[in-house]
């Protein structure tokens, strides 16, 4: 199968879902393939977006892992205002996790879309961070 990845606005809820299809990075080249494509794609939104990750498809290799987590956490920074995910293999929730607490970005990792996105409009019902609104892709 061929690598790939969509994000899809969820207008209902106002939530970008990401989803990724064998998308697999060994290595630091894998890795910055991985930033552009992402930054791609919500670069065209016209501000940041509460993102929802669906981590199966997304498989980050133990020779990727820490250079993955580095580059994550700026593309969430840059392009986010929350970011849940949910699904994925042990050895990529690990690297969510690790790198989460090493570069100080949001885990919330799920078992289903349905609690992610629970837990979402929770955090955004708490004022967890800035109410986004409208965010098509341009």
């Amino acid at each position: 199968m061929a690598w790939k990845m969509s994000f899809d606005y969820d207008e209902q809820h106002d939530v970008v879902t990401a989803t990724f299809e064998d998308c697999i990075l060994n290595n630091s080249l894998d890795v910055a393939r991985w930033r552009t494509e992402v930054e791609g794609h919500l670069s065209k939104y016209p501000s940041k977006v509460d993102l929802l990750i669906n981590l199966d498809g997304l498989v980050v290799k133990y020779t990727a892992g820490r250079v993955f987590g580095r580059e994550r956490t700026e593309v969430l920074s840059r392009y986010t205002l929350r970011s849940f995910r949910f699904g994925g293999d042990e050895m990529t929730k690990m690297f969510v996790s690790t790198s989460g607490v090493i570069n100080g970005a949001a885990v919330n990792v799920y078992k289903s879309r349905d609690e992610a996105l629970r837990a979402l409009l929770a955090d955004r019902a708490s004022g967890g961070a800035f109410p986004a609104a409208g965010k098509k892709a341009m």
